[in-house]
């Protein structure tokens, strides 16, 4: 056993507290490590382009477009690491578009930097406003990670302001366009912020000019670092991804779909072409003209009168007809007959009336009559099982020999979950162990899959549970999706943002393989040469963007580094975690013990499990002790509230005289107004209900003398001495207490010959 606990000791200290690393030049083996003051040694692989690009976005707003797999969050770890060591009063924002998302960003930075757990906190929509509130205000919390949508409405709110935080990280820049959140918050920072610094983050900005300008724009970025996989720095750390287009034939029984579906797309346009609504020939209209021309029909339509709307009506039905005819072709074309047979069938029972309409031409009848009746499958389907069977035999070939690799793993991309799930089906049929993977958005017949059921799905695939991993978009955008062997798009995508998200998939750890699947001269043609277009187009936007970038002018503020003496607490309080989780594995492992590696990676278990614990615990309790705050405000509030009655209190004397936090104030306020205790007489002044309602009786004065159980004394308008019940007050008890004066609405009677009060309104 002796020997079983030195032998843990060792691995435990070259985990988590290795020697201090030497110079680079000196010592070769450790140049592969970031050395920092409060990072982890040896928890971060070095890479000079990834501190380069860190180094770059010192005293700027920077964007950073890199391939995914090549270390965005790593660059976000460095910048983030000077600020937090640098000028210990900043804090630091990172936003992710989804709560996966925060949560794995989370993970990543307490898990390499040196800061405790209760300086860490996510805020997401789960948590209730006044909790978030605040961890907003607690300037301790240097570390927090939210979505996007919460900051905004948190700003709005007033529950948030920006002032103290020196760095604003962005991930998925891209999405900064128009009325989206990143834009919102980004504005609110330069307004409320001296010295702010802004970090965005995206694999691909977009491919037009245009809009590569406005996320600059709306981001304030004032320098763009852009690596390729091709530049010299990079280079040496991509892995080779092969891509490979497929294409396939569509069978007979699926064109003569397409022909019908084509003559009654025809028939719509033409009419909004006659109209002088469709200003373009029919083969160059597409499903984006049709979503522009609805949004400028029912613009119009709110602008005109009732009896005028007529011909707008028409217009509209055959805008929407066209667009659900162009989808169903996309569907047989690309997907097949199963995925537009459950098409057909959702909108048979949504009640919409272009779709009813729609449903009633026989032409659309026949088709739904042929769909039914298909049994073959869309050629993807057949191509995709024996693409899958080959790989798998191809894997098990070249893995015989090491069984630690035998499990190769495969993503496939598909836009539709109808797609996914018939994919599964199939798969499985055929003795392949599948998963699907889709997003939380309920839709008909489909409920989604919750946060934990992602996060479960996810850790199945990567302990091998099962081989392949069927996924909408959800797992094209910045989830930590285990290394993938191969990459397949059941169908072409245009947008070259997910291109390049679903093709960074493959080749994470080593060289992997892209198939790209296409049917001939269908919609797949198109989507296939527009999005290698659109990469060209982005690749030659990004070459001259810098030039034409604002510089924004900021406040100086002087460093304040963090001491030696706060980086040793902290490693102190990680060695002592280090050693208990030593003792639960000692305590777990028998004499003749596991090897190293599965110590090694217990502890790993353990380290992370603890780390999530810690900061779940810490975020409850830290909500938990604001509720009881605020319900302890509350309550004085109303006592002082009763005192004053009909007249109110205004928030200034409320503050003076209660000395508690001005957002403990408001918040208890709140509290009472939600639970119609307390209204506002004006912009200032707040008054509890009661005292505004009118109640028969007459007014008196009251002065508390002693008080019994059940009974107190008191004195009416200085000249009778009264008995108060208990069933006679209903008012605050705080107010009961000897000496107290205040004056009532109630009525005085006799019981057994002793006068009484029966108090019905403090005033």
């Amino acid at each position: 056993m002796i020997l079983l606990t030195a032998r843990m000791e060792n691995l435990v200290m070259l985990k988590t507290f290795p020697k201090q690393d030497c110079d680079p030049e000196q010592s070769e083996p450790l140049t592969r490590y970031v050395k920092h003051p409060i990072i982890w040694n040896r928890s971060i692989e070095f890479r000079l382009y990834q501190k380069n690009i860190a180094d770059s976005a010192q005293h700027k707003n920077m964007m950073v477009i890199l391939p995914t797999a090549l270390g965005k969050t790593v660059i976000s770890l460095l910048v983030g690491a000077d600020i937090l060591y640098n000028y210990r009063d900043r804090r630091i924002l990172i936003m992710a578009p989804t709560r996966p998302l925060v949560s794995q960003h989370m993970k990543s930075f307490s898990s390499v930097l040196k800061i405790s757990e209760e300086n860490i906190a996510s805020i997401t929509g789960k948590i209730l406003p006044y909790a978030r509130r605040a961890v907003w205000n607690r300037t301790d919390i240097r570390l927090v990670f939210a979505t996007p949508e919460v900051v905004k409405n948190d700003l709005e709110e007033g529950r948030l302001n920006l002032k103290d935080f020196g760095l604003i990280v962005f991930d998925e820049a891209h999405r900064a366009i128009k009325e989206y959140a990143y834009t919102f918050i980004a504005k609110e920072y330069i307004n409320q912020s001296s010295c702010p610094y802004i970090l965005a983050m995206t694999a691909s900005p977009g491919a037009e000019r245009k809009r590569i300008q406005e996320v600059c724009n709306n981001l304030f970025i004032e320098h763009i670092e852009y690596r390729s996989e091709d530049d010299p720095d990079v280079k040496p750390y991509v892995n080779a991804i092969n891509v490979k287009w497929e294409w396939l034939n569509l069978p007979e029984e699926f064109r003569y779909i397409v022909s019908i579906l084509r003559s009654m797309l025809e028939e719509r346009l033409k009419w909004l072409i006659r109209n002088g609504l469709l200003m373009k020939s029919i083969k160059w209209i597409f499903k984006k003209d049709l979503i522009e021309l609805g949004e400028a029909l029912r613009y119009k339509l709110e602008l005109t009168m009732e009896e005028q709307r007529g011909l707008l009506y028409i217009a509209i039905l055959n805008q929407s007809s066209a667009l659900t005819l162009m989808y169903c072709l996309e569907l047989i074309e690309s997907q097949g007959s199963h995925s537009l047979k459950a098409f057909l069938d959702r909108i048979n029972e949504d009640g919409n009336n272009t779709h009813t309409f729609l449903l009633k031409d026989p032409r659309m009848m026949e088709i739904k009559t042929l769909v039914d009746g298909i049994v073959k499958e869309h050629p993807k389907i057949l191509h995709l099982l024996q693409l899958i069977k080959d790989h798998h035999h191809l894997s098990s070939m070249n893995n015989v020999s090491n069984s630690l690799n035998s499990n190769s793993k495969i993503l496939v991309f598909t836009q539709y979950r109808d797609t996914a799930k018939h994919i599964v089906e199939v798969l499985e049929k055929n003795g392949i162990k599948t998963s699907r993977f889709v997003g939380q958005a309920k839709r008909i017949g489909d409920e989604g899959m919750k946060q934990n059921e992602q996060v479960a799905i996810l850790e199945s695939f990567r302990n091998g549970d099962f081989d392949v991993l069927v996924a909408t978009s959800i797992a094209e955008e910045g989830l930590d999706i285990p290394e993938v062997d191969l990459v397949i798009f059941y169908e072409p995508i245009s947008s070259e943002i997910r291109y390049i998200q679903r093709k960074g998939r493959a080749g994470r750890k080593s060289s992997g393989s892209v198939i790209i699947l296409a049917t001939k001269d269908t919609i797949d043609t198109r989507h296939l040469y527009s999005s290698k277009m659109r990469v060209e187009k982005m690749m030659n936007s990004l070459n001259n963007i810098n030039t034409i970038l604002k510089p924004l002018n900021r406040s100086f503020i002087p460093p304040n580094p963090m001491t030696s003496e706060e980086l040793s607490i902290i490693e102190n309080k990680k060695k002592r975690l280090e050693q208990r989780l030593l003792k639960r594995v000692e305590s777990e492992i028998p004499c003749d013990g596991l090897s190293d590696i599965d110590i090694k990676n217990r502890l790993e278990q353990l380290g992370k499990n603890n780390r999530q614990t810690s900061l779940s615990v810490k975020a409850d309790s830290l909500t938990n002790d604001f509720k009881r705050q605020v319900e302890r405000v509350a309550r004085r509030i109303h006592v002082e509230l009763s005192k004053a009655g009909k007249k109110g209190l205004d928030i200034k004397t409320l503050f003076n005289h209660l000395g508690f936090e001005y957002t403990l104030l408001i918040e208890a306020i709140k509290k009472l107004e939600k639970l119609k205790r307390v209204e506002w007489l004006n912009e200032d002044t707040v008054v509890i209900v009661d005292s505004l309602k009118k109640f028969s009786g007459k007014e008196y004065s009251i002065a508390i003398g002693k008080i019994f159980q059940g009974i107190a004394t008191v004195v009416v308008d200085g000249k009778w001495y009264a008995r108060l019940n208990y069933y006679d007050y209903d008012g605050p008890r705080e107010l009961l207490k000897k000496g107290t004066e205040f004056r009532v609405v109630g009525e005085l009677y006799h019981e057994a010959e002793a006068l009484c009060i029966r108090i019905k309104q403090i005033v």
